[in-house]
């Protein structure tokens, strides 16, 4: 695997790329470059294959059981010689010895080749600010989810995804109402109005994003949306370094359909809401139309929190350029009673108060 490292030109350390400044940014001399600037030092040696012998590695007495390799692939740091072990879609990694950055070319060469990166605005300490502002005031939480050391990982990750563009044309019919009430001295009247209406337009789409990684819950990938596209850039490697990334394991035209759905659900809103002014609305017929769908291959960043608490896994997400956050949070049973039974005794005391002034007036 040919693994292409971002080593300073200047001291030799290793390169980050730095959410803040979006540059490439030494921690040890401080030098920063612009990552379409960098040209790696070793580019020579850094372009031959650093291949990964699994089996001498097996040879020395690190043998994995059966089937526990099933999915992972074994990279050799060029700078250390230490192994990497990894899952076969992840394209950029860290060394756990030595903490060089890498990035697996093979991952992102040819067709799986990303067309755009959307780079890291918001850093690790974002993150952690946004999970402390997402807890904050919620007063069922269990307390152990306030404190930042119970958070078990967090990673910047740049996510797969699909982009589509398309055009959606509709057609609809509607059957409406208005209902009319009076009253006289005798008698209360409604008159019901019935009418037929009709509705078309079309509406263009642009960048649809759907996750193309089988490990993202795709409920929770949406809910951190939306991205903004007009800050992509063309795809460049050293965007990568310092966080993980991902190749796509989920093909376009598995996600195709889902994303037509979405568009047409966008554009049958859209259309029902400007059939206004009646009492009751209903569809009768419609035609909706696709045209022009095509989709892009580009990397969005995400930050990931995982926490466990009484057994359970819970994961958050922030939007890695929004700074939006989301996750599920659990409640903790015992302060769920505690607040009950205070609700139920303020009630009660209450009510004793009223009745005792009631009397004594």
């Amino acid at each position: 695997m040919g693994l292409t490292e971002y080593e300073c030109p200047a001291c030799g350390g290793i390169m980050n790329f730095d959410a803040k400044s979006q540059l490439l940014a030494c921690p040890y001399c401080d030098t920063k470059i612009k990552v379409s600037d960098y040209v790696a030092p070793r580019k020579e040696e850094q372009d031959k294959d650093a291949k990964a012998d699994s089996n001498e590695w097996m040879q020395e007495g690190n043998e994995w059981q059966p089937g526990e390799t099933e999915g992972m692939v074994v990279y050799s740091c060029q700078s250390c010689g230490g192994e990497i072990v990894a899952s076969e879609n992840e394209g950029s990694l860290t060394c756990p010895f030595c903490s060089n950055n890498v990035v697996v070319k093979e991952k992102f060469s040819g067709d799986l080749r990303p067309d755009y990166v959307i780079p890291f605005k918001k850093n690790k300490q974002d993150a952690m600010n946004a999970y402390a502002g997402y807890v904050k005031g919620k007063l069922l939480l269990p307390s152990v989810f306030y404190a930042e050391n119970h958070i078990d990982k967090i990673r910047g990750i740049y996510i797969p995804y699909w982009l589509y563009d398309a055009t959606v044309d509709g057609d609809y019919s509607f059957s409406a109402t208005k209902v009319r009430t009076w009253s006289d001295s005798d008698y209360n009247y409604t008159e019901t109005s019935h009418y037929g209406v009709e509705r078309s337009g079309s509406e263009s789409f642009a960048n649809v994003p759907h996750d193309a990684s089988k490990e993202m819950p795709d409920d929770l990938m949406e809910s951190i949306e939306p991205f903004n596209f007009s800050e992509a850039v063309p795809f460049n490697g050293g965007y990568l370094a310092g966080f993980l990334a991902n190749r796509y394991d989920i093909k376009a035209e598995d996600t195709k359909a889902h994303i037509v759905e979405r568009m047409k659900n966008t554009v049958e809103t859209d259309i029902r809401n400007t059939v206004d002014g009646y009492s009751t609305v209903n569809i009768t017929s419609k035609q909706q139309n696709v045209r022009n769908l095509r989709h892009k291959y580009a990397l969005y960043p995400v930050w990931l929190l995982n926490t466990s608490w009484n057994g359970k896994n819970y994961l958050f997400a922030m939007n890695g350029q929004s700074g939006k956050f989301v996750g599920n949070l659990p409640v903790s049973k015992k302060k769920a009673t505690i607040l009950y039974l205070l609700s139920t005794i303020g009630f009660t005391l209450l009510s004793i108060f009223i009745c005792l002034l009631i009397i004594n007036n």
